[in-house]
């Protein structure tokens, strides 16, 4: 076929008018073979040129698009070097070269969206972009309400926080494979959006949960229905529009938040973000929450210092080291601590990351009187100092915008009701697998306070310019709206 004027193309394909088209055309909207043209008499073959409006394909018809209900056992991937079956084989349709959009692990069933077009795979599976997929999963135990909360807060595995959008109880499917399954109310629903390798395999071991079942049953606006095991169906235009108007809303959106130097930055705030930031605050007041939250946001590094307090308490209990500053002061100079710091905090002893063992009861019960000698606390602030140079930080501790970073751009005091921490407290111990009512963790609560205020060496106080947020009636949310207005203004 001769080549055509690209306006000419677009309104054949039904997407504009012509004087529209035109419109398009001169706004550098549209391009072939992905150079855009901005020309009016820019031409093209619609047979064997690719044009595209926004990054979208304009003649979709050249693509094929099928949604298929992948079993468990196929491998989904377009060719297997070990020879397994994949989900390409269940879809014989010649000699078209299909590929699966994202991946199902060889143990899940469900949706998988099989096309040939690059474009829609890539808005539906690039991190950036977030697309949501939502799974039915099986259990071999209910879970709790706090786990169903904890998976929405975050669970740190191998190093990776991984975070349901949400997470709810649900009905198991009418139909299962094999007699034996989860109980009726051991089944619910997760929604995500970055689909790390095997996250909610990796979620339900860290709450100590094993999966039965794990059925993808939607992908974005596309859901598997009543379409059966191992059987397909090609998708009509209007499924496809509405997976186009998904992706590419979420790459508008995620275009609109201009890469920072590490991370994402919302299109309201500029590029000169605050650093470091501090956050100081009592226990449970939500001081590590908030600072994961905007580390997560704007690609900060994270540094829960406390954990670093955590970690000295707990090499002195394992040495059996009195305490004494004289003593600890000979025993942190020889320590190897070392921090990685990303969006959250991992603490490593020598080789051994120690980042789970520092709630223990052991630590716990002597973190305060470790933590309050002058020689640990000069060790640590030097370090965390050092942590805070390196680029883009949030520190949150009892002391960050008082004695580590007294001149931080912005500093936050996170302060709470002493009856609000220790029901939060109570919630965390239980997270951690420590059984602790709120009478107890009010009494911890209140020694800890009191330790901390009354210390000789950096007592807990706000700094004199510290943004004070009592986050005793506020949700997560509520904390973390107020913290972005400031980093807002301060970014202005």
């Amino acid at each position: 076929m001769p080549a055509e004027r690209l306006q000419k193309i677009l309104s054949n394909a039904g997407v504009a008018s012509r004087r529209v088209a035109e419109e398009m055309i001169l706004a550098g909207r549209v391009a072939v073979n992905g150079t855009v043209q901005d020309t009016l008499g820019a031409r093209a073959d619609p047979e064997t040129d690719e044009i595209t409006l926004d990054g979208v394909p304009v003649l979709k018809t050249r693509y094929r698009y099928f949604a298929l209900h992948k079993p468990a056992g196929f491998v989904t991937t377009a060719r297997d070097e070990q020879g397994r079956e994949t989900v390409l084989d269940l879809i014989p349709i010649g000699d078209v070269q299909l590929h699966p959009v994202g991946r199902l692990d060889m143990d899940s069933e469900g949706l998988v969206i099989i096309t040939n077009d690059g474009h829609l795979t890539d808005l539906l599976t690039h991190p950036r972009y977030e697309v949501e997929k939502e799974y039915l999963v099986g259990l071999d135990n209910v879970l709790s309400k706090r786990d169903l909360e904890r998976l929405v807060r975050g669970i740190e595995e191998g190093g990776d926080r991984l975070r349901a959008v949400a997470a709810r109880p649900a009905m198991p499917p009418a139909t299962m494979p094999g007699e034996e399954g989860p109980a009726a109310g051991a089944w619910l629903l997760l929604t995500l959006r970055e689909g790390k390798n095997r996250e909610i395999r990796r979620m339900m071991t860290a709450l100590g949960r094993r999966v039965f079942h794990l059925r993808r049953i939607r992908v974005g606006p596309l859901h598997l229905g009543t379409l059966g095991s191992g059987a397909f169906r090609e998708l009509t235009p209007e499924e496809v529009d509405a997976l186009y108007r998904t992706g590419t809303s979420r790459r508008d959106a995620a275009a609109e938040a201009a890469p920072a130097s590490a991370g994402y930055l919302p299109s309201p705030l500029s590029t000169e973000l605050p650093s470091p930031i501090a956050i100081d605050g009592p226990a449970a007041s939500g001081k590590s929450t908030l600072g994961m939250e905007l580390a997560e946001r704007f690609g900060y590094a994270f540094l829960d210092t406390g954990l670093m307090y955590r970690a000295v308490t707990l090499a002195a209990v394992r040495a059996g080291l009195p305490v004494d500053d004289a003593a600890a002061r000979e025993f942190v100079r020889g320590l190897d601590l070392r921090v990685r710091a990303t969006a959250t905090t991992r603490i490593f002893l020598g080789d051994e990351d120690v980042t789970d063992r520092l709630r223990d009861p052991e630590v716990e019960a002597n973190v305060s009187h470790y933590s309050a000698l002058p020689s640990v606390r000069e060790a640590m602030v030097s370090q965390q100092r050092a942590i805070a140079a390196k680029g883009l930080a949030v520190l949150a501790g009892r002391d960050i915008g008082t004695v580590v970073l007294p001149d931080a751009p912005l500093k936050f005091y996170l302060e709470a009701s002493e009856d609000a921490r220790a029901e939060r407290r109570s919630r965390q111990a239980g997270e951690w697998g420590q059984a602790q009512g709120d009478a107890e963790a009010r009494k911890d609560i209140h020694q800890r306070d009191v330790i901390d205020s009354t210390r000789k060496v950096a007592p807990l106080r706000a700094a004199a310019d510290a943004i004070i947020i009592d986050t005793t009636a506020l949700t997560l949310e509520e904390v973390l709206e107020l913290a972005l207005g400031q980093v807002q203004c301060a970014s202005a």
